[in-house]
């Protein structure tokens, strides 16, 4: 009886997997000659609110207060390109502990001498502006500099 028990077990598996494999066919595998693709067209681009042509638009500049606009914008950009450039300080073998400090020091005072440049743009800007211009420019001018600023209600 134990025989018969231990070649039953060895035998069984081996009979289950002869008929499986004879009654299913074998695996092919059909691909599809048509593909559905999701492009992007390189071309577009994306305003988020508190961009500086939504507040060019929401201003509704006059041709005479262009000229000032395009300072004002320039030094936005200006910052934007130092901020997003900027490489963290980060702690190397060569630099010590005061010449690390000093390289945080330079990155933020540059950053700072580029804001100043903002604020005296935006002086200039706010004082060729209307009442209702002006105060379009208190709610939304913060949110067109980068990282400073958020859309209105966004607190």
């Amino acid at each position: 009886m134990r025989k018969l028990l231990l070649t039953s077990l060895l035998i069984w598996p081996a009979l289950c997997l002869a008929q499986t494999g004879n009654s299913n066919p074998p695996d092919t595998k059909i691909v599809s000659t048509s593909m559905r693709v999701m492009s992007i067209k390189p071309t577009q681009t994306v305003d988020f609110d508190g961009s500086l042509k939504q507040l060019s638009g929401r201003l509704q500049l006059m041709q005479v207060q262009q000229s000032v606009w395009v300072g004002f914008e320039r030094s936005v950009q200006a910052y934007s390109e130092l901020f997003f450039a900027e490489k963290p300080v980060s702690v190397s073998a060569g630099d010590s502990a005061p010449r690390q400090v000093e390289l945080m020091l330079e990155q933020l005072q540059k950053r700072a001498n580029a804001m100043q440049e903002i604020a005296r743009e935006t002086k200039e800007l706010y004082a060729v502006l209307n009442a209702e211009q002006q105060k379009t420019a208190d709610l939304y001018l913060l949110a067109s500099i980068p990282v400073f600023g958020n859309p209105p209600n966004a607190h």
